[in-house]
């Protein structure tokens, strides 16, 4: 659907130069919800600009259903936008229209007939959630209700790609929650490809199958959303990860260990995605294996369907046995990290 290759954007300015993206190279697949996230001044704004080249890149290719847009001329580049829908932060109303008259626009300027636009309007509003706002004007609506005109009005075109620049950042987290609902929705009946660009690790969370994090210009760090959410590489990724899930145990955890002090037994750290929490594994190597098994700490979350979690388990008795345990829980897929009885050193199993 989308390819970015080599993708720079350079800015001049009395100072000097400032680069806004440097390099940037990856895929989005077609029907995928990708999500770009970064601190302020990452170059977010200016990565969605040059998706549909209202920003010209200073170098690189915008390569969208087969198009390298930055090769097109003038009147080509204007019909490959009608299929790239953008909604923005700000709304972007025009508050002298009504709800109605401002999802016509695009399809005035397109030439559809007033009775295709009639139909496609209302078709439009009734997805929204706006069947009865047509008469109303924007300063009539509250927050949510006007990002959903926008939705809509950037529906009109019937895009195949729909950008999505902070559309949820000014919304309080109830109407944020129901935005993106709205944006699954539109994903999962019309089969558009969405890319969001967000300073909110929850907005990830919530909908996006991918995430790429972009730091001064670079992508950092890019993959499916469970997988950057259960193991994150790049010290930028981690920080924004904790500030929605608790993906470390809080030191005091590991001092309530007696195998630490006594040297018997092992003291692990056990991290599970998916299915295998629904199995009844920790009573299994109970029973198999006669140990006893204590959770000392324990945090399980979801990302949209798929739970993952971590768990801090003491385990006692037999060695031989434990160490059995340990490798049951291994081949159940599960990631287990042994604490050394010096708590200063973890070691991988």
């Amino acid at each position: 659907m989308i390819k970015i290759k080599g993708l720079s954007k350079v800015y001049s300015s009395e100072e000097g130069q400032v680069v806004a993206l440097k390099n940037v190279n990856f895929e989005i697949k077609s029907g995928d919800i990708f999500g770009i996230i970064g601190p302020s001044g990452a170059g977010k704004s200016s990565f969605i600009r040059c998706l549909n080249l209202l920003e010209e890149p200073t170098e690189g290719q915008v390569i969208v259903n087969g198009q390298d847009l930055t090769k097109l001329n003038t009147k080509e580049l204007r019909q490959a936008r009608k299929k790239i829908g953008m909604i923005f932060q700000g709304f972007n109303l025009l508050q002298s229209r009504t709800v109605a008259d401002n999802v016509a626009f695009p399809l005035e300027l397109a030439g559809v007939s007033k009775s295709d636009i009639k139909n496609k309007v209302n078709e439009l509003l009734d997805l929204v959630g706006l069947a009865d706002k047509a008469n109303n004007y924007p300063a009539q609506l509250s927050g949510g209700q006007q990002q959903r005109v926008g939705v809509a009005r950037a529906l009109a075109n019937e895009p195949k790609l729909l950008l999505c620049d902070e559309a949820t950042s000014s919304l309080d987290p109830e109407t944020t929650d129901s935005i993106l609902d709205l944006l699954k929705d539109i994903n999962e009946k019309l089969g558009i490809t969405i890319v969001l660009i967000t300073h909110e690790m929850e907005v990830i969370k919530q909908i996006c199958d991918r995430v790429a994090v972009l730091e001064k210009g670079y992508i950092i760090e890019e993959g499916e959303t469970i997988q950057v959410f259960t193991d994150p590489k790049h010290e930028t990724t981690k920080r924004f990860v904790q500030s929605v899930i608790n993906a470390d145990i809080p030191e005091e955890f590991y001092q309530r260990s007696s195998v630490l002090e006594s040297k018997s037994g092992k003291l692990i750290k056990v991290s599970f995605v998916g299915e295998v929490v629904k199995e009844p594994t920790f009573s299994t190597i109970i029973k198999e294996f006669d140990i006893d098994a204590n959770i000392l700490y324990g945090n399980i979350d979801k990302i949209q369907e798929t739970s993952f979690g971590i768990l801090l388990i003491e385990l006692t008795g037999n060695n031989f046995q434990i160490k059995q345990a340990v490798n049951y829980l291994h081949e159940e897929g599960l990631q287990v990290e042994v604490v050394r009885s010096d708590e200063s050193v973890r070691a991988i199993s």
